[in-house]
């Protein structure tokens, strides 16, 4: 509805400028005055646009849809008349929970998150990883594009060489949840690794039978990192998090690697080293007026002269892979069945041919110290001539940190921060503060709830690229601005409609200042949309959240729904209750906060 009337706007002002309206668009924003402003007179005139504006304001012909136009400095300022907010409030309860929903748009969105290394659980730094992909995934699909969840599992990594020597010669005999196991394990076969020669060499010696493939080593590795990452993911169903498929980087190796490494060897990008320190290597060369010209060594190795690919050359053919450009495909079989119904496929020489993959852009949700790194990779597909570089994106988090600095997965200073512990903690902590007389298992489900609600919450409140410092008790705040205060806010318009058998009906009234607040905020939700899917973010629908539920408690409090005698208002303001609990549902949905029934 928004958008529609932008859209009156910007075709009252064409008809009283020598302008198109798709000049008048982009112009348009939330106003700064009104309800809706246009700083075109700024666009066509740079002298008084202030007089400008007043000039234009008198011819502009107002429709049915706004109250008075008027003008503040160079703004041309729109009030909505109560007709508009009638057809705002009508536009949310008919459209329900696809109330903000983009249209279908063309092409395939991969979203690779967390890509966790399979042998530790997920401790709290990953859990912002994945909580912002799984958001940022929801909100790109809700925005009306086709998504696909990437997982890429790094079974080969010289880690997981120091768990499997761990698991085969120091302790088989895993207890408790196996990642939460086999993390501690690795943990004391690091501290070991550091000065006992003999596991260097074991760890070696077992590392090079992995990339090999085809032996029991690396069968043992892959069973191994299969049954960790299955155990993480016991983490991600409680979180509410999914995936569509998992690549392991053992898979890559086998199956599209060679293809990788002989369509970079054959591209005029890449070049043949024949002297100096990189004699043999295959590099690319960074030219001195390049954004990595003036750096030491501007110029990137992808493959080492023993054939060895270093990071950013197996990142770069994983990239050809996901963009579509090799001919090799992988096979996958069924990982597991998740809780959403859905079966998350792993890549397998056992499996059969699926349609992953051959996405138009890619968003890899990594750490900020890989900001480099990714940026080789676009730069890279640039001097390819793929147009799909520009469609390679890194969403950058920064980490989250504990108060006394950062963690360690070698020293083990994550134990204590799993993100189960986390859960765990929330739960208890919720049990105490439910007063309502309900079967245990009941208070358990809610606990859960508002658990995870609340966890989710202190997460994506935040933008990504800042840094978090963890606190117990800020992470589990039910006050404030905080996920159980926006579940709160839903209970309670869910409260307010069961509490009488009247059915919500919207008629033609003179709404007052709040009821008009409350349908302004809602009418911003698809703004609020687009925005988070143009800026692969969530934040800024997390305040779009606490702003919509502070509008309610001030109407709530200030316009009495049930209670007042005015049959047409009482319908209309038990409409306006409804469509608050339609608009915060979807926008809590989008973060994967669920919405209890009651607190």
């Amino acid at each position: 509805m928004l958008d529609d009337l932008k859209h009156e706007i910007a075709n009252m002002v064409a008809n009283a400028t020598n302008t198109t309206p798709e000049e008048v668009l982009p112009t348009i924003e939330v106003g700064r005055f009104g309800d809706l402003s246009t700083k075109i007179a700024f666009s066509l005139t740079k002298e008084n646009p202030a007089k400008l504006a007043s000039d234009i304001a008198k011819k502009i012909k107002k429709t049915k849809n706004f109250e008075k136009i008027e003008v503040v400095g160079p703004y041309i300022n729109f009030y909505f008349s109560d007709s508009a907010y009638t057809v705002i409030l009508s536009d949310i309860i008919s459209k329900k929970d696809q109330y903000g929903a983009g249209k279908k748009k063309k092409g395939k969105i991969i979203v690779e998150f967390p890509s966790v290394n399979p042998n530790k659980p997920w401790h709290i730094g990953h859990l912002r990883n994945a909580l912002v992909g799984d958001s940022v995934a929801r909100i790109l699909e809700f925005d009306g594009y086709y998504v696909e969840r990437v997982d890429y599992i790094d079974d080969l990594g010289l880690q997981v060489a120091q768990s499997l020597w761990g698991f085969l010669n120091y302790d088989i005999d895993p207890k408790g949840k196996f990642d939460l196991w086999l993390g501690e394990q690795y943990v004391g076969v690091a501290k070991r690794f550091e000065n006992e020669k003999d596991i260097v060499k074991g760890v070696r010696d077992a590392l090079q039978a992995m990339e090999e493939g085809d032996n029991e080593i690396a069968t043992a590795a892959r069973e191994m990192a299969e049954n960790c990452v299955r155990a993480q993911y016991e983490t991600a169903f409680n979180f509410g998090i999914y995936h569509d498929v998992l690549v392991f980087e053992s898979d890559i190796m086998q199956t599209i690697f060679q293809e990788g490494v002989d369509f970079l060897k054959n591209a005029d990008a890449v070049v043949l080293e024949t002297e100096g320190k990189n004699e043999g290597c295959w590099v690319v060369k960074f030219s001195p007026d390049s954004e990595f010209g003036k750096m030491e060594n501007p110029d990137k190795v992808l493959m080492r002269s023993d054939g060895t690919a270093v990071y950013t050359g197996k990142d770069t053919i994983f990239h050809l892979w996901k963009f579509g450009k090799l001919k090799n495909k992988f096979n996958y079989k069924p990982f597991t069945k998740q809780p959403n119904g859905k079966t998350a496929y792993m890549t397998s020489p056992e499996g059969k041919s699926m349609d992953f993959g051959h996405a138009s852009e890619v968003i890899n949700v990594i750490g900020v110290e890989q900001k480099y790194p990714q940026k080789v990779i676009v730069e890279i597909l640039k001097r390819l001539n793929f147009k799909e570089a520009k469609h390679l994106h890194h969403l950058s988090y920064e980490h989250v940190a504990l108060p006394e600095g950062k963690f360690s997965g070698r020293r083990g200073t994550w134990i204590g921060y799993a993100a189960d512990d986390l859960l765990q903690e929330a739960k208890e902590l919720v049990m105490e503060k439910i007063k309502l007389d309900l079967p245990k298992i009941e208070k358990e489900n809610i606990a859960k709830t508002v658990g995870v609600g609340a966890i989710k919450f202190s997460f994506l409140k935040t933008s990504a690229d800042k840094r978090i410092t963890f606190k117990w008790e800020e992470a589990l705040s039910m006050e404030g601005d905080s996920g159980p205060y926006l579940q709160y806010a839903y209970v309670r318009t869910k409260g307010i409609l069961r509490k009488t058998k009247e059915k919500a009906s919207i008629s033609a009234i003179t709404f007052n200042d709040d009821e008009k607040k409350l349908l302004k905020t809602m009418a911003q939700f698809s703004d609020i949309i687009a925005r988070c899917s143009r800026e692969h973010t969530s934040h800024h629908l997390a305040q779009y959240a606490l702003d919509l539920s502070s509008d309610f408690s001030r109407f709530y409090t200030t316009s009495p729904v049930l209670s007042i005698d005015d049959e047409k208002i009482r319908k209309t303001r038990l409409s306006l209750t409804l469509a608050t609990s339609i608009v915060l549902k979807n926008a809590l949905n989008l973060l994967g906060i669920e919405c209890p029934e009651q607190m």
